[in-house]
């Protein structure tokens, strides 16, 4: 950096520093602290950095559910009208768990037969059909027929190729696309307009 840019630096960070001084209540001088007549000593304000803040604001949030639940959950585990359950019936109830059952990996699998699907019926009908329609189609065209299908093919390129007339909005966003995604005026051609 050079030098203006370096002075400039701190001229900024000066006048900010004196900002910040400003918005500051004055210190006490050192040795005094800030003691009202009837109270104890008061703690001077810690500074928090706003993740600090957000964390002790957590921590009440948490304090205050902790004793909302307190009061209102009333006592924890059996109900005291309930009575404890004997050994005996702990003992007898019935488990859940299957008993497991061995079986060898080395025999090949049962499988269902395959079903034979023979698709040949409808092959035969399905290249019936064509042969027919093709027969159908089978003789020599006409000049007609040339004539029928060019008026066609030209009708169908007309319709998806037609396009409405320039308004002078169109044309006017045009020239704006124009200088947004062209290339930059000075690195055009003398000649391009």
């Amino acid at each position: 950096m050079d030098s203006k840019g370096l002075i400039l630096a701190a001229v900024a960070w000066f006048l900010f520093n004196l900002l910040v001084r400003k918005k500051r209540p004055p210190a006490p001088p050192k040795g005094q602290q800030r003691t009202l007549p009837g109270a104890a000593r008061t703690i001077p304000p810690v500074r928090l950095d706003p993740t600090q803040r957000e964390g002790t604001q957590l921590e009440q949030l948490l304090r205050q559910l902790g004793r909302t639940l307190d009061q209102s959950g009333g006592p924890l585990g059996r109900a005291p009208d309930r009575p404890i359950p004997s050994a005996d019936e702990q003992e007898d109830r019935e488990s859940l768990e299957v008993a497991p059952v061995a079986r060898s990996l080395e025999t090949d699998p049962t499988r269902s037969a395959r079903v034979t699907v023979d698709q040949d019926d409808e092959a035969e009908r399905v290249a019936a059909r064509r042969i027919a329609e093709a027969e159908g189609r089978i003789r020599p065209l006409t000049k007609a027929d040339h004539l029928a299908f060019d008026q066609r093919i030209r009708q169908e390129a007309a319709d998806k190729t037609a396009t409405r007339g320039y308004s002078t909005r169109r044309l006017r966003d045009a020239v704006v696309w124009r200088e947004i995604l062209g290339p930059p005026v000075s690195l055009r051609d003398p000649g391009d307009t």
